[in-house]
């Protein structure tokens, strides 16, 4: 026996019928609804594109987000802080890159025994 709508958060609220028992009862009404042809505005994104980086280990991020709270600034500002000094060290030559193989196809700039 279906029940009526009844509490605010209720997620079939906008639903013209009554609410049933059982959700999935309410499927078939849920899906005849059409989706919104709204366009979204994408220029934010487009302008402030992600970046992730695979492969970085928890303890490193777990510093980086120590000092990011001990300074106050987001955790990205590090990264790019850090990404930005290990840049200039590089093209300075004071940082050496080594790679090492990992496979037959690719290189790693961590030997074994600290992958």
């Amino acid at each position: 026996m279906p029940r009526k709508k009844r509490a605010v958060n209720d997620p079939f609220a906008a639903l013209e019928t009554e609410v049933p028992l059982e959700p999935t009862e309410a499927i078939p009404a849920v899906l005849g609804r059409r989706p919104s042809r709204a366009k979204r505005n994408r220029a934010w994104e487009t302008r402030h594109r992600t970046r992730s980086y695979r492969y970085i280990p928890d303890e490193v991020h777990q510093e980086i987000v120590a000092i990011a709270q001990q300074m106050h600034v987001p955790t990205g500002e590090i990264v790019r802080r850090l990404l930005e000094y290990g840049l200039e060290a590089l093209r300075e030559g004071r940082l050496a890159l080594t790679p090492h193989p990992r496979n037959a196809v690719s290189m790693t700039l961590y030997p074994e025994e600290r992958r």
